[in-house]
């Protein structure tokens, strides 16, 4: 039986903004959450995290979002609507992204239901630290994030 909530953190942390995923997901653990909340550093893995998914009954997802917003920027969306995003906006920058992990996990019947949080990058270069743009939504963030944690417990719950 699927009892796990994953929180999956990517992202590059060695180009500033494009780590916000990481940042947070390195963040969380400090939050007293229980012990079927698993938080994962996914780094820059791509078909990788497909190794995550066993027993995994919801999926958040944390990433950077280039949709040419103002920087700061949050965004919730499922996968589904990853398609209905115009092609010029990038979803991930690693090499093979979120969107190739989650429709792979789709086809192979192992995607979990699933909320991808996104933020929009004010910087995308060298450097460890985030923007001030991004580091002050961080806690918006955050608070998201751990909303939809407590909701796919409640409904975890719910289904026993």
């Amino acid at each position: 039986m699927k009892n796990k909530v994953l929180v999956l953190g990517v992202g590059n942390t060695i180009l500033s903004d494009e780590g916000a995923g990481v940042h947070l997901a390195r963040r969380l653990p400090a939050e007293e959450l229980p012990p079927n909340v698993e938080i994962q550093d996914g780094g820059t893995q791509g078909l990788e995290l497909l190794a995550y998914m066993e027993d995994v009954a919801k999926l958040i997802i944390i990433d950077c979002v280039k949709a040419g917003t103002e920087p700061g920027s949050i965004f919730r969306f499922e996968p589904d609507s990853v398609d209905v995003i115009p092609k010029k906006y990038k979803i991930s920058f690693h090499d093979l992204g979120i969107y190739d992990f989650i429709r792979l996990a789709q086809a192979m019947g192992t995607l979990p239901p699933t909320i991808i949080f996104g933020i929009e990058p004010a910087k995308i270069d060298w450097g460890e630290e985030l923007s001030p743009q991004v580091e002050a939504k961080m806690d918006k963030l955050k608070a998201f994030v751990l909303g939809e944690i407590h909701a796919g417990l409640k409904n975890l719950r719910a289904s026993v």
